[in-house]
């Protein structure tokens, strides 16, 4: 009984430590916008996070992966999800882990080489100018990082083009990061790049929107 409470007071204790942080880096990145610096992707993608807010596991069912699929998730951060949704594309599947920061790519190309995971090929991409051909991916993912991209709808219509007809792009956020958006906010930027609703989860603290390609592209 002890030992529960100790354990939610360091939960409700990081929350709020969590919370103003955030609050901090939104008002500096309502005028300033920054990729999220590298070595904070270690305090954001930390076991509470990934225990009680926003389970790997989880958010890898509700995306569909098939062994063989083609995915590629836009900021990996260090590779928690990255490695769940490699494991569920095995054996001929491949997760493509793009970010635009040499040091991120760097951290999980060593991590990939150390804990030796064939199928993750993290490597410096532009989210406005995607390296991938046309309709030649089966999912995309990316976790609380399309919002810290200037223009997002930009970022969706290239999501658009590189996606499988019958693909998805699956985005999710949680309330305590900086950047953000509401869920119809989302919902907005992903109509205006040519993509449809195909399922969501979650509520305002946490969500995942899943959409698939309209019927042409706008």
């Amino acid at each position: 009984m002890v030992w529960q409470l100790f354990l939610s007071w360091v939960l409700i204790g990081f929350l709020l430590i969590l919370f103003f942080v955030c609050i901090v880096l939104r008002v500096i990145r309502h005028y300033y916008k920054f990729p999220i610096p590298s070595f904070l992707t270690e305090a954001i993608d930390n076991p509470i996070r990934r225990r009680f807010l926003q389970k790997p596991m989880v958010l890898a069912d509700r995306i569909g992966l098939k062994p063989g699929m083609i995915v590629v998730e836009i900021g990996p951060g260090k590779g928690s999800y990255t490695k769940v949704i490699a494991e569920r594309v095995l054996p001929d599947g491949k997760v493509y882990a793009i970010d635009i920061q040499e040091a991120v790519i760097a951290r999980l190309k060593k991590r990939v080489t150390e804990e030796g995971i064939p199928n993750i090929i993290p490597q410096i991409d532009n989210a406005h100018r995607l390296s991938f051909a046309d309709m030649s991916v089966d999912r995309v993912f990316a976790l609380a990082c399309l919002p810290e991209i200037p223009e997002p709808v930009k970022v969706l219509r290239e999501v658009y083009r590189i996606l499988k007809p019958d693909g998805l792009v699956s985005l999710a956020e949680f309330a305590p990061d900086p950047d953000y958006p509401l869920r119809r906010t989302v919902k907005r930027w992903a109509t205006d790049a040519g993509l449809e609703l195909h399922s969501e989860y979650g509520n305002w603290f946490s969500y995942q929107l899943n959409f698939k390609k309209g019927p042409s592209e706008t």
